[in-house]
């Protein structure tokens, strides 16, 4: 077996192998590494069959970037007092992060800092994506407040 993780197999017992999805993949294309490997772990362990480790999700994560798109920071900053000056801001790390290798998250750093109440625009975030939901689910019946 090879010292690469990603190439390797785990020892399970002699019907289970522990493998990373990559290889599990790589493992069905003849000729590659994987797929040699496997063949001479089967040759070893000819019942064996190959899982993947599982990672556990934690469900209370809070995860604060969700709905975060330029789009919806916009639609945020207009509903500030101060939309007009920020929205100019705004642009402007905009336009600022360009040069940055990765501009989503340097707009999103600054956006967190301008707006450090994170309960506030989540909250906002998630009518939105509840109220953009309603709005595109086919099977919606109109009611007589919502017409």
């Amino acid at each position: 077996m090879t010292n690469n993780k990603k190439s390797s197999i785990r020892y399970i017992d002699d019907n289970t192998a522990l493998v990373t999805k990559a290889f599990q993949k790589n493992a069905s294309i003849f000729g590659t590494d994987e797929f040699k490997l496997w063949r001479e772990y089967k040759a070893m362990f000819p019942g064996a069959k190959m899982t993947t480790k599982t990672i556990k999700k934690n469900p209370n994560k809070l995860n604060i970037t969700k709905n975060m798109t330029y789009e919806n920071m916009a639609l945020y900053i207009r509903q500030q007092d101060d939309a007009v000056e920020v929205m100019v801001e705004f642009q402007k790390q905009i336009k600022l992060s360009k040069v940055k290798a990765n501009p989503y998250r340097a707009v999103l750093a600054w956006f967190k800092k301008k707006y450090s109440d994170v309960n506030d625009y989540m909250d906002f975030f998630e009518e939105l994506a509840a109220k953009n939901a309603a709005e595109n689910d086919m099977f919606a019946v109109p009611t007589a407040t919502n017409l």
